[in-house]
């Protein structure tokens, strides 16, 4: 046995001597790290291929990467991602992502403080920072809402006046009418609800309904705190006589379509009084939608605040985890007036802070009643 030992010994030596022993290559630590490679994938390609603003790959890419970045700072880890060479071009390119995705696992198994979810979440979050549109967000497998615009709102939600009588609600879009003095019917909602059960152009008719039969002379709609949602321009069409309302421009403004009022939605005479809508930079989209289509056309006069501009739609991905990416695929334009309103916003015809938006609207509706 001990010369058996000894043999051995003499082996290692020889091989010390002439050479390092072939071994067999560990893997690399990239290939087991996880750092939902998958997923991060899928949101570059969806941003690269379909946000119509054309960001490109490159600045999503480097977005990434200076939120991995940030992230691995924040929770005092180890090292860096150092700048990598990518092609600054609006397409998909894999190669690139290739790049990006084994410089990240690199780094994350340096990191094991961050969890691959957190790290793929933050990742994501660098990605829609290249394009900040305001529709642009994701929602992380726990139910994070993570946007490319954070931008938070300073105005109030609307609030129902103490005066005049109630003319019904709240219902489940906060739907509530109240008959001011004046002849003046308000009018407010939190969201364009529409579903197998509810929609919300019929509910709106049907308030409209009951402020008729008060003996209204005016609308207002106080639209503060809406968080938009389905057909705002069924309602835009109730003023409209098929007129055109916005234009919608898709990917890198290639293909443009306008969009027009359907006169079979008009309502009769009677409804057609005068009317504000009151605004301000709480809530978005489904409001602004509305907003825009009748100022285009002259029909209503905007009191408040600026709105945030989300004036556009997306498309959304739905991740095996439960997580899922909208990326705006289109944003809309003033078909009459050329007016860009997509992350800026609609300038009021009437100036006001939220303490007398109200009033102000009614002043104005009294004066064309």
């Amino acid at each position: 046995m001990r010369s058996l030992r000894v043999l051995a010994v003499i082996a290692l030596l020889v091989v010390a001597c002439n050479g390092a022993a072939p071994v067999t290559p560990s893997p690399s630590p990239t290939a087991s790290v996880d750092i939902k490679r998958t997923k991060l994938d899928i949101s570059y390609a969806s941003l690269s291929d379909q946000d119509v603003h054309k960001v490109s790959s490159k600045k999503i890419l480097e977005g990434a990467i200076a939120a991995i970045n940030a992230e691995i700072r924040k929770t005092g880890g180890k090292g860096e991602i150092a700048a990598i060479e990518f092609q600054d071009v609006s397409d998909t390119i894999v190669p690139d992502f290739k790049k990006f995705a084994e410089a990240a696992a690199g780094l994350k198994a340096l990191n094991p403080q961050i969890t691959a979810d957190r790290y793929a979440d933050v990742a994501i979050e660098g990605m829609m920072s290249a394009t900040p549109d305001c529709h642009t967000y994701y929602v992380d497998k726990a139910g994070g809402v993570h946007r490319s615009r954070p931008e938070p709102a300073s105005g109030q939600v609307a609030r129902v006046p103490t005066t005049g009588t109630p003319l019904g609600g709240p219902d489940e879009a906060g739907l509530t009418g109240r008959m001011l003095p004046g002849g003046i019917v308000y009018i407010t909602w939190h969201e364009f609800v529409v579903t197998g059960t509810y929609k919300i152009f019929d509910e709106v008719r049907k308030m409209m309904d009951k402020g008729l039969a008060a003996g209204g002379k005016a609308w207002l709609f106080d639209l503060r705190g809406n968080v938009g949602g389905f057909d705002a321009d069924t309602i835009a069409a109730f003023f409209l006589n098929g007129e055109k309302m916005l234009n919608i421009v898709y990917r890198g403004g290639g293909a443009t379509v306008s969009t027009s009022a359907r006169k079979e939605w008009r309502l009769p005479e009677a409804y057609q009084l005068p009317l504000a809508i009151v605004l301000n930079d709480r809530g978005g989209s489904g409001p602004e939608v509305l907003a825009a289509d009748l100022k285009e056309n002259k029909r209503a006069t905007i009191v408040g605040g600026k709105s945030i501009g989300c004036m556009g739609a997306t498309s959304v991905t739905n991740m095996t985890d439960g997580s899922r990416l909208a990326v705006v695929t289109q944003e809309f334009t003033g078909a009459q007036t050329g007016t860009v309103y997509n992350n800026v916003g609609i300038q009021p015809d009437v100036l006001a802070d939220d303490a007398t938006a109200v009033d102000k609207a009614i002043e104005i509706l009294k004066q064309k009643i």
